[in-house]
């Protein structure tokens, strides 16, 4: 019964985490659009921040914070980028495609993949540092 107490303990730690890190992943790119950095790169990628736009990625960033569940506790900045490369990996390969873009939504500029792992590394970095001030 304390396994099941810790794994449940766990399973919600690494989702609010993730959920964290879905927001700063989502504050990353809004910024990165507002503030011209996007437009620097030639890329054309600039969301603009309502309710739908973070309640989206903090979601996903829950769901992806369940990569926090896999059993590696060190380097906690290495955990949170080299993590972070899967949910940029779906992103540009799955969820862009689905949504009409090309693979690695090249149509929005030759930079976009780098500006996708950026935000996303942001977001996998930041959870990972909650995750490490939480001792885990």
């Amino acid at each position: 019964m304390l396994a099941v107490r810790e794994w449940l303990r766990n399973l919600s730690m690494c989702f609010a985490v993730g959920c964290f890190g879905g927001l700063c992943y989502a504050l990353g790119l809004w910024a990165m659009g507002s503030y011209g950095f996007t437009r620097w790169l030639g890329v054309d990628l600039a969301p603009h921040l309502s309710n739908a736009y973070l309640y989206q990625r903090i979601v996903w960033g829950g769901l992806c914070g369940l990569l926090f569940l896999l059993p590696w506790r060190n380097a906690w900045l290495l955990r949170g980028a080299l993590l972070s490369l899967l949910p940029a990996a779906f992103l540009l390969f799955y969820l862009l495609p689905q949504r009409g873009y090309d693979y690695g939504a090249f149509v929005l500029g030759t930079m976009t993949p780098l500006v996708i792992v950026l935000a996303c590394a942001i977001g996998g970095i930041a959870a990972s540092a909650l995750l490490r001030l939480q001792g885990k």
